[in-house]
């Protein structure tokens, strides 16, 4: 009677999932986190501070990933606020627990409580054999009722087989399924030495070099050469988009977005946030990019200052990507000539420079691609500057002759101050 009351509710799982992971009755993960992202997004009251704090999973690096794609989802919405990665990072240091691991209800009300949030934001990512079971819930910190929950199948895909073997993280958990031949895989109890079944083999993640079609259709221009935060690649659009547009219509005063590469996402979403305030920022820039659709790819957003020079060094220099030798707008803000206005970059020349927020110029959007880990250096330098492809840096060795100007300097100098030091006392004067 257990065994037929088993097998129905696996049965009536299934058509849920059927109903909302389409034919194949799963979804991929992106897919589902969306799902469960705008149930979120429609459960909670406008304006609810909120605090993704943390989603169990076989490895950090997924565990990351939903978190962060889960925010960008959210900060979309334009509904909720939601609390910045930094915040919860400085209090997850303190408090010494992981993205990836366990964390009680009542642990998570306590962080919620120190962040200032009125929702927090949990998850898991549960091994179920074929499929994995991709949970949410949402807790509010004062009354530690569920206020929303989201349980979607997910498709064991080659995405999601790469993110569970890179990084670290708690033990995926696996569901128990008992029939006639036995039983089958069930979860280890802490502290037990029960073996685990041996996953499947990983498939590699694609490997790109620059100037590599990417997943989009356009073209890879940067390699960080690991997988932090689940990307690797930066990928340019195939084409400029077909106006010149402005940065803003407005001065939106976002003084301090940042320049380096990995910013442009946020520095992009910081700009929506404000674009959301002001009828959504219709013919923005960064508008443009993040409504882009390209290949069914929806993830695009405008490249920081570093990152559009790089799209400079790797792509425009060496004749590909058909940019055109004019300005393009970054996301990037501040502490230029022309005080805190966002920066431009000329493509006949690679000169940088502040422009008039209202100015209207090229976009080149970009995207985040994840790939294979590796070491392999970028073949950009640090500072931007174009440079062969490396496994390090060294220091330029000296010649001779700067050594021997910089001995000489020496000396005089010490000659110098020696005099100044212990020079000649003035002479007694006489009567």
């Amino acid at each position: 009677m257990k065994l037929k009351c088993l097998f129905a509710a696996l049965a009536i799982l299934g058509m849920v999932s059927c109903a909302s992971g389409g034919k194949s009755g799963t979804a991929n993960l992106d897919a589902a986190i969306q799902q469960a992202s705008k149930d979120i997004n429609d459960t909670l009251p406008a304006g609810t501070k909120v605090a993704l704090l943390n989603f169990t999973s076989g490895s950090d690096v997924l565990s990351d990933y939903v978190i962060e794609e889960m925010s960008i989802a959210l900060v979309k919405g334009r509904k909720l606020t939601v609390v910045d990665r930094k915040e919860i990072d400085l209090i997850r240091g303190e408090m010494n627990f992981q993205m990836s691991g366990e964390v009680s209800d009542e642990s998570a009300q306590e962080i919620g409580k120190l962040l200032g949030a009125q929702s927090i934001v949990s998850g898991s990512l549960v091994n179920m054999g074929a499929n994995h079971r991709f949970r949410t819930k949402v807790i509010n910190v004062n009354s530690a009722a569920i206020e929303t929950s989201a349980s979607i199948s997910v498709a064991n895909d080659p995405q999601i087989q790469y993110l569970l073997s890179q990084g670290r993280g708690s033990a995926p958990q696996t569901a128990t399924v008992q029939g006639g031949g036995g039983t089958q895989a069930t979860p280890a109890q802490a502290g037990s030495n029960q073996a685990q079944p041996a996953a499947p083999a990983e498939p590699a993640a694609p490997a790109y070099k620059i100037g590599d079609t990417g997943p989009a259709g356009g073209l890879i221009f940067y390699d960080k050469g690991n997988n932090s935060s689940g990307w690797r690649y930066l990928e340019a659009a195939p084409e400029d988009l077909p106006n010149k547009m402005q940065w803003s219509a407005e001065d939106i005063k976002l003084y301090e977005l940042e320049r380096a590469v990995g910013r442009g996402k946020p520095n992009t979403q910081a700009i929506m946030t404000e674009a959301a305030k002001r009828g959504g920022g219709f013919g923005w820039a960064a508008q443009a990019c993040d409504a882009l659709v390209v290949n069914d790819f929806d993830d695009w957003f405008l490249p920081s200052r570093d990152e559009l020079h790089y799209i400079y060094g790797n792509l425009h220099m060496k004749g590909l990507g058909d940019f055109k030798n004019d300005v393009y707008w970054s996301s990037t803000t501040g502490g230029g000539a022309w005080g805190e206005n966002p920066y431009v970059e000329n493509f006949s020349n690679g000169s940088q420079s502040n422009w008039g927020y209202n100015a209207s110029t090229r976009v080149r959007p970009i995207r985040q691609v994840a790939g294979p880990a590796g070491s392999a250096r970028s073949s950009v330098d640090d500072n931007g500057g174009i440079a062969g492809t490396t496994t390090g840096t060294t220091a330029k060795p000296r010649n001779a002759s700067s050594v021997l100007w910089t001995i000489l300097g020496i000396l005089v100098i010490g000659g110098v101050a020696a005099y100044f030091i212990w020079g000649p006392t003035p002479a007694a004067a006489t009567n």
